[in-house]
């Protein structure tokens, strides 16, 4: 059973590296962008705009509703090993609503999740604890 776990994370985490490679790399050229199309009958209308950094991490996803305004956006911000610290949520108006700041352990893991309301107030705290055999 525990052989059988074990193959399954080490498949799991493979393919999470492959599709962390396929997300950085098309046709041999790095991705700055990816634009998601609606397609309605002939009509054709921008969905979602997700841009990239040089490292290949998600640094802005902007959502859109059926006539291309900005519905929603969200921002995201790294520290130096790669790991996602901040996520700040925007409106349609582009109104910041909630900033999430994540701090690691030293393995990686997620320790906590805090989040904050616009004026910089905290509204609550996540701590992360992980069950281990």
């Amino acid at each position: 059973m525990k052989r059988g776990l074990l193959l399954i994370a080490v498949l799991l985490s493979v393919g999470v590296c492959f599709s962390s490679y396929a997300q950085k790399k098309f046709d041999g050229k790095t991705i700055t962008a990816v634009k998601e199309w609606k397609l309605e009958g002939k009509k054709k209308s921008i969905d979602h705009l997700t841009k990239y950094d040089a490292n290949g991490n998600k640094v802005e996803e902007i959502e859109y509703n059926n006539v291309g305004d900005q519905k929603s956006r969200t921002t995201y911000e790294y520290n130096a090993k790669g790991k996602c610290v901040k996520e700040s949520y925007f409106d349609e108006y582009n109104k910041l609503e909630k900033t999430v700041t994540i701090e690691y352990h030293e393995n990686g893991k997620k320790k906590s999740q805090s989040t904050y309301l616009p004026n910089g107030k905290l509204k609550n705290t996540k701590e992360f604890e992980y069950i281990l055999e």
